[in-house]
């Protein structure tokens, strides 16, 4: 059958197609067309990179629900199941009813999507769908709109009224103080009206005076054509003065602005006042902006700082004063915001670095339209020969006239302010009443001058024997008080007195005479021998009458039994200083053991001390006098290290690795070198960090929780392990233990003991154990001595045990036979 002579060529529908497809793919525009099925049929790469699809996704035939899914896959319709977006989708596709939407992708492009149903006919054969990128479009449009908002804000911020008449005089644009200011009705001040209504209002109110109203709109409208730039005032019929400033645009119009400045005129007399008031006060007036810059000041401070005005203008006041100890400029602005004003004393610095005392009075000014501060008036008066008479006074009233040193008064008010100020803090104070033996026989036999010279040599000595936080004064005669604050032991003030003592020894010349003197001194301690100043004054006065009756040139305290305690403390001290070079100390290793098949996990190393004749001196008496003078660093230092080499020693003759635990006292956690200690002594050793075990007290770490938390990590990450020691016994925060990076927790022994009896201590270890589980850590339970207290530990989950009923203390030698044997044994 012959071809219908009315159908092109093939070659030229080839040509048309191609002609359409280029057509397509060249749009700006993404393309799609759908057929009756929802098949993929015509695309172009607008379509692809519109919707983000993968190239090997989009082919000849895909049905229209596997492209949506991809988008809906991304979550690019929102959260919710991905089926049920593409099921909704596709049931909308299905309907081929035209749409027009914008729509803006994650990528933050915003489309313009056109869908039409395509018809052959009266046939429905498929979707045909464009996506416009409109991005810059509705960017520009947002710009616009930003900008169109932002222009109505400055104009409705502005404080004047404004108004905009075109070239024809007709209002195009005002704020709403416009029709506030003039008094204008609100259907009569919007953009339409023409300027002559406008002046018609207003003659016809009286606004310009009388005449009439005819003439003068007549007048005003033929002025208004020929728009000059001008300003004037004019006052309206209800008081207010207008100021008027009126520009031409250039297309034709103009821009006027009317600004009340009735107040600005009315207090010109006021300003002239205050500013005579100003120049010639003797006192100093500072100006400054609400960040206390300084923005004038007044010849009276120029004359008491030195500073011309424009050395100072543009810094800040805080600059020329001298604020107390712990208080900051923020400290004060901040309270000045808050309270408005401020009334006292400062210390204000002059030009050449000396200070001078000033009473000082501010005020905050505040904006009156805002409420918010504005301004601040420093008001400054030099009070120098007001203080120096006051401090003239107050020590001639407070201080002995012969030594200068405090006197009685000067010392119930140290007393008085100190000791509420201790018992809150939990502090000791020491005070201690001294009395010159034989000053009595000295003043009589040699005279008052002697006797007087004795007395000021005397003050300089104890002045230059205490600290600067301790207090000397001179009762009268040759009594004495000193007053030792914070100390934390009573012996520490045996040490003062001892130290006292010594520097009175010297013989003292007096007047070409060599003087001998000795004091007998009265030791009381607050709180624990009286609740007041006065009662602690009159127990030293008592000890010292005892120190005089034990045969003058000694110290007694007030209680018997501190007499003896301190004693004790000092001998021990002194002993301990040199227990480490005398070889005194050792170790003692108590084997530890796992709680189920009690096979041996570790030892725990325990200092002891022998003494050449004293024997044996107990850790309870020893170590805290070690703490408290610091003598448990050196002494840690030396346990560490041995320890470590005891272990690496084991090892290296057969032991199989296990673990060393070592008691760190605070003392050593609190050092900055200690993680370097713990690396020297392994290094030195060459034990392996992880045979390492440092049992650190729950008291130590609570000491200061955020600094110990860093020590711990860093020592967890060089790989020792760590133990909290005595647990239960002292206070431990839950919300810092959990932070804590250790390995195991030890139920103290006092826990232990009574565990078969009592059931308070049973539920503590009990506790103890499913706490330590919960947060991840293992359990030891020391001081097991029984079978019965074994099997309760046993029973429930405790990990590891120690204890006499497995082993007491043993030596070194003693130690590595008692766990080789267990090792073989096993």
């Amino acid at each position: 059958m012959s071809p219908d002579a009315s159908s092109p060529p093939a070659g030229d529908i080839q040509r048309q197609l191609a002609y359409l497809q280029a057509v397509v793919s060249n749009m700006p525009q993404g393309i799609s067309v759908f057929d009756e099925q929802l098949r993929l049929r015509v695309w172009n790469q607008g379509f692809i990179d519109v919707l983000n699809l993968p190239a090997n996704a989009v082919y000849e035939g895909v049905e229209f629900s596997d492209l949506i899914r991809i988008p809906a896959t991304r979550g690019e319709y929102g959260p919710g199941d991905v089926d049920t977006h593409v099921r909704r989708i596709t049931e909308l596709a299905r309907k081929f009813e035209a749409h027009c939407f914008e729509r803006t992708r994650p990528n933050g492009h915003t489309h313009l999507v056109q869908g039409e149903p395509l018809h052959i006919g009266d046939e429905l054969v498929g979707f045909i769908t464009t996506y416009t990128d409109i991005t810059e479009r509705k960017a520009a449009e947002m710009a616009l709109h930003k900008q169109h908002e932002q222009l109505h804000t400055v104009l409705e911020s502005i404080p004047s009224a404004v108004s905009l008449f075109n070239r024809d005089s007709v209002l195009e644009l005002c704020n709403s103080e416009f029709a506030r200011l003039l008094d204008f009705p609100a259907d009569l001040a919007t953009p339409g009206t023409h300027l002559e209504a406008l002046f018609r209002f207003n003659a016809e109110r009286g606004e310009y005076g009388p005449g009439d109203s005819d003439q003068i709109v007549q007048s005003l409208v033929s002025r208004s054509t020929h728009a000059i730039n001008h300003r004037f005032e004019r006052t309206r019929p209800n008081g207010k003065i207008l100021e008027v400033r009126g520009v031409p645009l250039a297309e034709g119009g103009f821009v006027t602005v009317y600004t009340d400045v009735t107040e600005r005129r009315h207090s010109a007399e006021r300003e002239q006042l205050a500013q005579k008031v100003y120049t010639h006060t003797p006192a100093g007036i500072i100006f400054t902006d609400d960040a206390h810059r300084i923005l004038s000041i007044n010849p009276a401070t120029t004359e008491m700082t030195g500073y011309e005005p424009f050395e100072l203008i543009g810094q800040t006041v805080f600059g020329l004063i001298d604020l107390d100890e712990g208080h900051t400029p923020e400290e004060m602005a901040s309270q000045l915001a808050q309270r408005g004003s401020w009334n006292g004393e400062l210390a204000v610095t002059q030009k050449s670095g000396e200070d001078f005392p000033a009473g000082a009075r501010i005020n905050r000014v505040d904006d009156p339209q805002s409420g918010m501060p504005a301004h601040y008036v420093w008001i400054l008066a030099d009070i120098t020969e007001r203080k120096q008479a006051e401090d003239r006074m107050r020590h001639i009233a407070q201080h002995d006239a012969l030594t200068g040193l405090p006197n009685r008064l000067s010392l119930l008010m140290r007393l008085a302010q100190l000791l509420p100020e201790a018992r809150r803090h939990n502090w000791k104070v020491a005070l201690m009443f001294l009395d010159l033996d034989r000053f009595k026989i000295i003043n009589d036999t040699l005279g008052h001058q002697v006797g007087d010279e004795m007395l000021r040599e005397v003050a300089c000595r104890l002045s230059n024997l205490l600290r600067e936080t301790d207090f000397v004064a001179r009762l009268g005669g040759d009594e004495f008080v000193v007053i030792l604050p914070g100390i934390v032991t009573p012996a520490d003030a045996a040490t003062v007195a001892a130290k006292i003592t010594a520097a009175l020894s010297t013989p003292i010349e007096a007047n070409g005479h060599d003087l001998h003197t000795s004091p007998s001194i009265g030791i009381s301690i607050f709180p624990d021998d009286g609740p007041d100043g006065d009662v602690i004054l009159k127990n030293a006065d008592t000890a010292m009458y005892h120190a005089k009756a034990a045969g003058r040139n000694n110290y007694q305290f007030f209680a018997a039994e501190m007499n003896q305690s301190a004693a004790e403390r000092l001998n021990i001290e002194g002993k301990l200083r040199h227990a480490i070079a005398r070889n005194e100390l050792s170790l003692v290793f108590q084997p530890q053991f796992s709680a189920p098949g009690v096979e041996p996990t570790g030892v725990e190393a325990l200092l002891r001390w022998h003494h050449p004749t004293d024997g044996l001196i107990s850790p309870a008496r020893f170590i805290p006098i070690a703490e408290e003078t610091g003598l448990i660093v050196d002494i840690g230092d030396w346990v560490l290290s041995t320890a470590c080499q005891e272990m690496a020693r084991w090892i290296k003759a057969g032991l199989k690795p296990m673990r060393m635990a070592v008691n760190v006292s605070a003392r050593q956690l609190r050092r900055r070198d200690f993680c370097e200690t713990v690396a020297n002594a392994l290094i030195t050793s060459g034990l392996q960090p992880e045979l390492l075990e440092l049992e650190i007290t729950e008291s130590s770490v609570m000491e200061n929780p955020q600094e110990a938390i860093l020590i711990l990590e860093r020592l967890g990450r060089m790989g020792v392990t760590l133990a909290i020691d005595d647990f239960g016994t002292g206070y431990s925060s839950l919300a810092y233990l959990k932070l804590f990076p250790i390995d195991h927790l030890k139920i103290d022994r006092s826990f232990v003991a009574d565990i078969e009896h009592d059931l308070n201590d049973r539920a503590i270890a009990f506790g103890t154990i499913a706490l330590a589980h919960s947060l991840g850590l293992r359990v030891i339970a020391e001081g097991v001595e029984t079978e019965d207290q074994l099997e309760l530990l046993r029973s429930n989950a405790c990990d590891e045990v120690q204890g006499y009923l497995f082993s007491k203390p043993l030596n070194s030698a003693a130690a590595f036979a008692f766990l080789h044997a267990k090792q073989r044994a096993e």
